[in-house]
């Protein structure tokens, strides 16, 4: 820690008065006391220490030491963050931010460490500190900032916060240290080492992440010492390692309700995808970083296993089958086109049932990666469906509500294009969702072969006067021997009545329009405004 000796403004000198004096101490009553101090990061400044060494996880220096009571500054870089920590012999303190900084809380519960909140700070803010407190600051934001920390124990003279136990959940150990609670530090800043807590998996993930982070900018200053290069690839082996799958799944199920995929506890949803996002910033770093092969394939494995697959065998074969046998869809060897196949999956089902001869099924996708792995399978090639233009194919196909990730005005174009296209006798069958799809919509998804699970967080959202239906959607995965996470962003679909989509597709097909649920296949009135399984199915008949 850095001696410092500038004269203490009216402000510190005020609060050390009232700290003096106070005789009845608790958490709370020092947050309240510091709240009421008013201080400014201004009066704070002398004691800034913004060019600490990278090493150092953040800026530190004592303000004043009052025997039983000690104040000090730290001072916060963008991308600076503390180990999880408790502080020493400390029983009672509080802690004003000063800038947006990110502060996370952990529960250290019969052995085993979980991550209770991880929340941004108010600048200004003024948090309480308690004797058990476990606890991780940092600055995920881009500006510079300070804090300031008054801590105490009764009846101690010296040393408030000496043996703070730091813990290094990648070591499965606890240090114990009278410096700062830095990441990495040296053998010569530990004064003990003691076997640590199990984590649960978010906070393990989150705690190596933070420490790759902090080895990386310790290089991009000056090479690694040989034990810190040891300890970073074997950081980099353990991060992403598929033995952390079971710990994955097992903590996730714990929270979700098994009938409905859907979360039971939120905040613990909100905590986890926070952190499985963070990580799959860094694997997605890494992995260009080691120019490895083009994830496209992983990619669409995971669309298959968790979402062409199962909703091809919980609806889309059924419906299929019922428009083909019910519509005569199969007569005569018909060409049939895919508007937005995706990976072919649902297509190359119909061949491989003998629905549509493998020369007569065609697919048109604007995605390179699907189109590349639905050749494949099928007759594929890429391109915008709204550019065509012929009228040759004797049915058009429309899977997995793909119109709706349109825009408005263009889901209503496609359904013209659809008509333009199919011949005169032909047909559309395409499924759609209704706008309260989202009361179904799962936040967990699971495949069938148990090696991948999709995160998915859904909102309702409105856009110029339409209404979307957005989702932002976190992949984990262990297809191929380690632990893949993938961040797909954020997806949205257009809701538009189910009467006017109806009303779409009887104006441009000109011919019998018939609307059923996708799921149930029971017919949907025509005064409808949703159905049981909120997806449902058109048939149309051009005239």
């Amino acid at each position: 820690m850095a001696a410092t000796s500038p004269p203490l403004p009216d402000s510190l000198q005020a609060l050390i008065e009232v700290v003096e004096k106070e005789t009845h101490w608790s958490p709370q009553r020092a947050a309240a006391i510091l709240r009421a101090a008013d201080l400014a990061q201004i009066d704070l400044m002398p004691w800034a220490y913004f060019d600490h060494p990278v090493k150092d996880s953040y800026g530190r220096r004592l303000v004043h030491d009052g025997g039983h009571y000690e104040m000090m500054v730290m001072s916060w870089n963008p991308g600076d963050v503390s180990a999880l920590h408790d502080h020493g012999y400390a029983q009672w303190g509080a802690v004003q931010v000063f800038g947006p900084a990110e502060h996370a809380s952990f529960w250290l519960i019969n052995g085993e460490l979980h991550t209770q909140s991880r929340t941004r700070l108010k600048p200004g803010e003024v948090m309480h500190v308690g004797h058990e407190w476990v606890h991780q600051m940092g600055n995920t934001s881009g500006i510079q900032f300070l804090t300031f920390h008054l801590y105490g124990c009764v009846g101690r003279r010296g040393g408030i916060t000496e043996s703070a136990r730091i813990f290094d959940l990648d070591a499965g150990q606890v240090h114990l240290t009278n410096n700062g609670v830095f990441f990495a530090l040296p053998d010569a800043a530990i004064t003990a080492r003691i076997a640590g807590p199990m984590p649960d998996f978010m906070t393990r993930l989150r705690h190596q992440v933070e420490l790759k982070r902090r080895l990386d900018r310790m290089r991009a200053q000056a090479p690694l010492p040989p034990r810190l290069e040891t300890r970073d690839q074997r950081l980099i082996d353990d991060l992403f390692d598929a033995k952390h799958w079971h710990a994955f799944e097992s903590d996730l199920m714990l929270h979700v309700d098994p009938g409905t995929g859907c979360m039971t506890d939120l905040g613990y949803w909100q905590r986890l995808r926070g952190e499985v996002q963070t990580a799959a910033v860094l694997q997605e770093r890494l992995r260009k970083e080691t120019d490895r092969a083009d994830p496209f394939d992983t990619y669409a494995e995971l669309y298959d296993a968790v979402v062409g697959g199962p909703c091809l065998e919980t609806f889309m074969e059924s419906y299929l089958e019922f428009a083909f046998r019910q519509y005569g869809l199969d007569h005569g060897g018909g060409r049939f086109l895919s508007l937005g196949c995706g990976t072919g999956i649902v297509e190359d089902h119909l061949v491989r049932r003998g629905r549509v001869s493998r020369d007569c099924m065609h697919g048109i996708d604007k995605s390179p990666a699907m189109v590349k792995v639905a050749e494949r399978r099928i007759h594929a090639w890429e391109g915008d469906l709204l550019d065509l233009k012929e009228c040759e194919w004797d049915v058009t196909f429309n899977g997995l509500n793909v119109f709706q990730y349109l825009l408005p005005q263009e889901m209503e174009q496609a359904v013209r294009t659809a008509a333009r296209i199919t011949r005169p006798g032909g047909h559309f069958v395409g499924d759609f969702i209704t706008p309260d799809h989202i009361r179904v919509y799962p936040h967990v998804i699971r495949s069938k072969c148990g090696k991948v699970i999709s995160l998915r967080q859904p909102e309702l959202i409105e856009d110029g006067g339409h209404l979307f239906q957005r989702s932002a959607i976190l992949n984990v995965s262990r297809l191929h021997g380690t632990l893949q996470l993938t961040d797909e962003g954020r997806h949205r679909r257009t809701l538009p009545p189910l009467a006017r989509v109806r009303g779409w597709f009887e104006d441009a097909f000109g011919g019998r329009v018939d609307v059923f649920d996708a799921v149930t296949l029971d017919p949907i009135a025509p005064s409808a405004d949703t159905c049981w399984s909120t997806r449902y199915l058109i048939i149309a008949h051009k005239k």
